[in-house]
């Protein structure tokens, strides 16, 4: 085979390989800090292709739990979260910016309990973030 037919079969395979838009996105394994209503969470997570676990600290209980997903820019995660006389459970859709940055929405569905364990409110709340990459004033929460 002559150079000319090595750079032939070169380009085409590359031009046939163009990846899918899930290849060409960022892996957005790492250490987030995740703003909601001015405070800095940290928001860690593990992408494996496009399957994505991780955990989001939070102030008022147990860290949440994440299960979701990427697909192109969108990210997904939802888990759970409680403490002595609650329970709360996040759903959020994301979007991966260009400049590296993420935002995004999470719909909470909060359920209180009294001392007998019995339900008192349950409530709903769509709540707007935002999220770069590192910790930048994470507020740190104790247990």
């Amino acid at each position: 085979m002559n150079r000319f037919t090595i750079f032939a079969v070169v380009f085409a395979i590359t031009a046939l390989d163009t990846g899918s838009a899930d290849a060409k996105t960022k892996p957005v394994t790492g250490t987030w800090t995740l703003t909601v209503e001015h405070v800095g969470m940290q928001l860690t997570l593990l992408q494996k292709k496009n399957t994505i676990t991780g955990t989001l600290d939070w102030p008022h209980g147990d860290p949440f739990k994440l299960t979701g997903g990427l697909t192109g820019d969108t990210l997904t995660f939802a888990g759970h979260s409680g403490g002595e006389n609650f329970i709360i459970r996040i759903d959020s859709t994301g979007r991966l910016q260009a400049d590296g940055t993420m935002t995004g929405v999470i719909q909470a569905h909060f359920i209180d309990f009294n001392d007998a364990h019995e339900v008192v409110r349950q409530r709903d709340q769509e709540i707007p973030w935002s999220a770069v990459r590192g910790q930048h004033e994470i507020v740190h929460f104790p247990r």
